[in-house]
């Protein structure tokens, strides 16, 4: 029986395309070397500190930031599920009442029993062509802000795994006339404004506090993401 590192080295050699996570598909022309151990370092001195960046580590935040026109970006070495389990704390006290869509990442579960919120469920439509979920309808949000006054922090998917993108706009307007905070998970979505055919970024359509998995859709390694506020 091969070895992990044997049965990698073989499957990268077929000619399978890989239609599914990393978006760099294993194409080793994104980089100037072939070898990424050249530059795999440990915190050393001169290469910034990662919990309190000054120097390259901040240049880097500021660049990420300005190329997705967010007020600050964070990135992350530990996938979307950091960002949104940092982001939903931030964001809450324990205890408050969020809105939660019920189709959302287990790691928005993860943070529900941490912060021991209270959740309020919200669900999206299902398509009548496929047996889909789609987008989270604004006037299903209004409604349950309306019944549940209290809420701090509303939590949405868009784009589901499916690709289905809520109506960002609205619903960021409805979370602010109601005093909500509103987080997206746009996982799925680190490319959406880089051409014309994709859809806007949550980031400039009002939401708070947006997490990305750049892995997913765009040449970077496994776990690399990015928190935007």
């Amino acid at each position: 029986m091969d070895g992990l590192y044997d049965k990698l080295v073989k499957y990268s050699k077929e000619d399978y395309y890989p239609m599914h996570m990393p978006g760099h598909k294993r194409n080793t022309s994104f980089l100037s070397m072939e070898n990424p151990y050249a530059i795999d370092i440990t915190e050393i001195s001169g290469f910034d500190n990662l919990h309190q960046p000054e120097d390259i580590l901040r240049l880097l935040s500021e660049r990420i930031s300005k190329l997705y026109h967010s007020k600050k970006a964070f990135p992350l070495v530990n996938g979307s599920t950091a960002g949104i389990l940092a982001g939903i704390s931030a964001a809450t006290n324990r205890g408050d009442r969020v809105l939660v869509a019920r189709n959302c990442h287990k790691a928005v579960y993860h943070a529900i029993s941490m912060m021991q919120l209270k959740p309020v469920y919200i669900y999206p439509r299902t398509a009548e062509q496929i047996p889909v979920n789609c987008g989270i309808p604004p006037e299903i949000i209004e409604e349950a802000l309306i019944k549940n006054p209290d809420v701090k922090l509303i939590v949405i998917t868009s784009p589901t795994y499916e690709g289905v993108v809520s109506d960002i706009q609205r619903i960021a307007g409805t979370a602010h006339k109601y005093g909500a905070v509103l987080l997206v998970d746009e996982a799925h979505g680190a490319h959406f404004g880089f051409h014309e055919g994709f859809p806007k970024s949550a980031i400039t359509l009002g939401a708070d506090i947006v997490i990305q998995s750049l892995h997913k859709t765009l040449p970077a390694f496994t776990q690399t993401a990015v928190l935007h506020s």
